[in-house]
């Protein structure tokens, strides 16, 4: 079980070095959730894509540029020589048409 302990160790590293295991807390309490959805629209926002493992799934979200931010989902985080997750894995997605946040929240 992590503790604030190990979260607020998590949170001196640099967002890109979280562990999964630090992500999933923050995810599946309603005390971090708040602050895991604020930090993962943050990455989104500046970065504008973000990927993640959750529950045993890997998560893409990037900016679509004009239609808004594209969500999917994959059984595996195995990539193609051009560095994209394989389609053949894909579990689910979508398209979100509202901002950084409603993206993220959509996802979830």
């Amino acid at each position: 079980m992590m503790t604030k302990t190990h979260i607020e160790k998590e949170s001196k590293k640099n967002i890109e070095n979280w562990t999964s295991d630090g992500w999933e807390f923050l995810l599946k309490s309603d005390e971090y959730k708040d602050l895991a959805v604020s930090t993962l629209s943050q990455i989104l926002f500046i970065y504008k894509r973000v990927e993640f493992k959750h529950k045993n799934l890997v998560y893409e979200i990037f900016d679509s540029a004009c239609t808004g931010y594209v969500i999917n989902i994959y059984s595996s985080d195995q990539k193609d020589e051009e560095g994209y997750y394989l389609e053949e894995n894909i579990v689910d997605g979508g398209l979100c048409t509202g901002n950084v946040t409603d993206a993220i929240e959509f996802m979830l």
